[in-house]
Order: structure tokens, then C-alpha cells, then sequence
């Protein structure tokens, strides 16, 4: 049983960080209640403490530990699966307020920063030295350290790998208030990833790359889906190496340009419907460079059997795809009066599987449903869009997600997905891997949190 917040430990918190960095009661903001979950549920906290340093981080886990009191760590709140709300209240820790640029080494190529960096800002300074910082999840006001607790992947994933193939070092602040390294211990490297359960990241240190010179984008657009998953296994084996590679369902796609107005990517050609979308992104060191795949990938046309290849090649036209790309999410939520989303991994020959088995799920309970993929790297993601009340379409959502993420399960694929476990997931995810797995998990957390009061009531990872 934790403790409850007292007004000994207020006072002993203002010690730590003064005392306009503890808020309590009626003064607690309610975006401290809740994620981007949709119709998630609020959690009061009973205070939030704004921290500014690692040695106050230090400080607070400490004094937390000692009084047994539960800690939320939050950066900008934006995650889907309920990771940062404090489900038991206790105390949220607000690290957005350690969001300095610390050090950059352009010979090394390591940017290291603070936690509540937003991520557009990491890429941005990055971008200035010529270089570039390739994890790309959809939310850049998404701070770097919640990527890091999610280890956040998205469409460049299949070239450049996910958010843990560039943490360099970190430092970590343990429940006890102990601060070491991650680069430590090999065994800390599970902080990565853990959503928050097992440490505190109050420094990171990221792994950049030479921006390339030059990037295109080639639309392929198929009958079905069958064929454009197809086509996209035949050009990771003909040993092209796409930085992006995304499966579009066309349902989205033309759900989204009403919307948005930005109707980029097509739905019809010659009088027929398309079924999907392939979008392939290519990057070389100069235009003869790509000119040359462009070329080799024409070739294969026919065996892809695709209905055409577009090519987008100017700023203008890369920018408003990628617009139209990043609107996928938003949307839903403007354009449908109930929407939710499901966010999966998979190995890529069984993506298709999986959207075929919603898309008829979907339909029998009266939802639509429409998706979209990082290929290569196996990312799913499910929308569902329902025209009729909230009250009705809860519980058949709840169903829908019970029998997506079990048929997930059964064709190798993992339900964390890129946005993580949180609290939305648990009962999914201790199921899907298992009581034996899910015990080594446990014994795991116990050994970095003895007390269990870092991000109670979510997977214990």
C-alpha cells in the first residue's frame, strides 16, 4: 500500500525544487490527468513537482522512496496508451522544464540533451550541422525522453532502426534516488523502451547521421492490398534499401484528404478504385545516384504489378505528402464523431493478414476500419471511425481490440506496437506473452524498483 501525500512531504519537495515548482490540489492542471488515449480515463495526482536537474530528480526519488509514495514521470503527455497518467495519484514528475541542448560534437556526431527536448527541436539543431537525427515517430512536440521510454519507431524505421539504436549513453536516476550511467551496466539498457517503470532519464545522448544529399518519393498504387504488401517484399529483395516504406490503405488515405482538403495520394486510376498505396522512399548521394534505382525499380514494374509509379521529386510535393501523411491521425479525430486507433507490430508477410482479418471484424461490428503500415519495420496502424454514440461504441471497441490484438498474437506479432504498453494494454499484453514471461518481467522490475513505485498499475516491464 503506498503512501499518501502529506504536507511534511510538500514541505520537504519545496526544499528540493522551491515552491513554485509543487503544485497540489485544486492548482493541478487536468492535462496532468490524462494522455492522448481516447476516451481515456483522468487521474488526479495528488501533486506535480516540476523538476530542473538531475541532482533535484535525485533528490525527489529519494525522498519518494523513503515515504513510499508512487511517481508518474511525464514529458509532454502526448503518448496513446495512457503510459504517463498516474493511475494510483501520487506524484507526477514533470521533466519538461529539463529540456536543455547540453553538448554537441559534430566530429562524433553526438547531440546530448535534456529529456524535455521536443523532438522537432532535436532534429532541427541537428539539421543545422548537416546532419540528421533519424528517429521520426508522428508526433514531433513528442519530448525526446518519452520517445526513449517508448522507444518510438515510425516510417524510417525500416532503414535507420527505432529510437534505441541511437541512445548513445543516458543518465538514469533509480528509485532509490541513486544516479549512474547507462552505459554502466549492460543490463540498464532495459531502461530503454520501459516506459518509465524502471528509471528516470534526466540526459541523453543520441547517435546522429550525414543527412543525405538527396531523397525522393515514388508512389505505387494497386488493386489491393495483397499485391501492394506483395510487391513491397520483391523490392527489399531486389536489394533496393528504401529509407521509407509505407503501405496506404486507400479508405484512409481518401478519409483523410476530405478532411484535410490535401487529396495527395490517389484513390482512382483509369476509372478503377485503387486498393492501396506503396510509398517508397529513396535516398542517394547525388541525382544520378537516384535517377539510377528510379530506373531499376521502373523495370519491375510489371512483376509488381503495380497500376503506375508517381514520382515526387520537388520540395513542394514532398512536403505536401508527408503533410497528408502526418494528418492521418488528426483526421480521425476532426472528421468522425467517434474514432479510435490500434497500434501493433508484425513481421511484414503477415501484415496483410491482419488488416484483412480487422477490415472484416471491423464490418461485422458495424465499424470502419482503415490502416496504415511501416512496412519494413512491421508497424500496424488500425483506425476505426463509428457515426453513432460514444456509449455504444466503447464496448464495441473494447471487443474489436480483444480480437485484433489476440489474432496479432497468433501471427507472431507483438501488441506494445510503437506507442507502448501503458495502462490500456496490460490485460492484453500479459496475456499475449504469457504468465512465464510476464514473471521474468516482474522479478526484473522488483530488481530495479524494489518498492514498485515507479509508474504503478502499468506493465511491468
Amino acid at each position: 500500500m503506498f503512501a499518501k501525500f502529506s504536507a511534511e512531504m510538500a514541505a520537504r519537495l519545496e526544499e528540493i525544487v522551491g515552491k513554485g515548482n509543487v503544485i497540489q490540489g485544486e492548482d493541478i492542471g487536468m492535462d496532468f490527468c490524462h494522455d492522448e488515449l481516447p476516451y481515456g480515463e483522468a487521474h488526479m495526482p495528488e501533486a506535480v513537482v516540476e523538476a530542473h536537474s538531475t541532482d533535484e530528480v535525485s533528490h525527489i526519488m529519494e525522498l519518494c522512496s523513503r515515504y513510499e509514495l508512487p511517481v508518474t514521470v511525464r514529458g509532454a503527455g502526448t503518448g496513446k496508451v495512457g503510459g504517463s497518467v498516474p493511475v494510483q495519484g501520487g506524484l507526477v514528475l514533470s521533466l519538461k522544464g529539463i529540456n536543455q541542448l547540453v553538448s554537441f560534437d559534430e566530429d562524433a556526431q553526438i547531440i546530448t540533451v535534456q529529456p524535455g527536448m521536443l523532438l522537432q527541436d532535436v532534429k532541427a539543431e541537428a539539421e543545422k550541422h548537416g546532419l540528421c537525427y533519424p528517429p521520426d515517430p508522428g508526433e514531433k512536440t513528442a519530448t525526446v525522453g518519452g520517445n526513449v521510454s517508448t522507444n518510438a519507431g515510425g516510417p524510417c524505421a525500416l532503414k535507420y532502426g527505432s529510437t534505441k539504436d541511437y541512445v548513445a549513453d543516458a543518465v538514469l536516476v533509480f528509485a532509490d534516488g541513486t544516479v549512474a550511467k547507462l552505459s554502466d551496466k549492460e543490463e540498464y539498457a532495459s531502461v530503454i523502451g520501459s516506459e518509465g517503470t524502471l528509471a528516470v532519464i534526466t540526459q541523453l545522448s543520441l547517435r546522429l547521421v550525414k543527412k543525405p544529399e538527396k531523397e525522393v518519393i515514388l508512389l505505387f498504387p494497386f488493386m489491393d492490398t495483397e499485391t501492394c504488401l506483395n510487391a513491397a517484399a520483391k523490392i527489399r529483395e531486389s536489394g533496393f534499401e528504401p529509407a521509407v516504406m509505407e503501405y496506404l490503405d486507400t479508405d484512409l488515405v481518401e478519409f483523410s484528404g476530405n478532411v484535410t482538403g490535401n487529396p495527395v495520394f490517389p484513390i482512382e486510376m483509369d476509372g478503377e478504385r485503387v486498393g492501396a498505396t506503396l510509398m517508397v522512399g529513396l535516398e542517394g548521394e547525388s541525382d544520378d545516384e537516384l535517377d539510377e534505382k528510379m530506373e531499376s525499380i521502373a523495370e519491375l514494374a510489371e512483376e509488381l504489378e503495380c497500376l503506375d509509379i508517381l514520382v515526387v521529386d520537388t520540395p513542394t510535393l514532398k512536403r505536401d505528402t508527408w503533410d497528408a501523411h502526418d494528418a492521418f491521425h488528426t483526421s480521425m479525430e476532426a472528421g468522425a464523431k467517434c474514432s479510435h486507433e490500434l497500434n501493433v507490430t508484425l513481421p511484414q508477410e503477415n501484415i496483410a493478414q491482419l488488416v484483412e482479418y480487422a477490415k472484416e471484424r471491423g464490418e461485422s461490428a458495424g465499424i470502419k476500419v482503415m490502416c496504415y503500415a511501416h512496412v519494413g519495420s512491421g508497424g500496424l496502424h488500425i483506425h476505426t471511425v463509428y457515426d453513432g454514440a460514444k456509449e455504444d461504441f466503447l464496448p464495441i471497441m473494447d471487443a474489436f481490440a480483444a480480437d485484433v490484438y489476440s489474432r496479432c498474437t497468433q501471427l507472431s506479432g507483438s501488441i506494445v506496437g510503437e506507442y507502448g504498453v501503458g495502462y490500456s494494454k496490460t490485460g492484453y499484453y500479459r496475456q499475449a506473452i504469457g504468465e512465464n514471461a510476464y514473471g521474468e518481467l516482474s522479478a526484473r522490475k522488483t530488481a530495479f524498483d524494489p518498492k514498485h513505485i515507479l509508474n504503478p498499475g502499468k506493465v511491468v516491464i
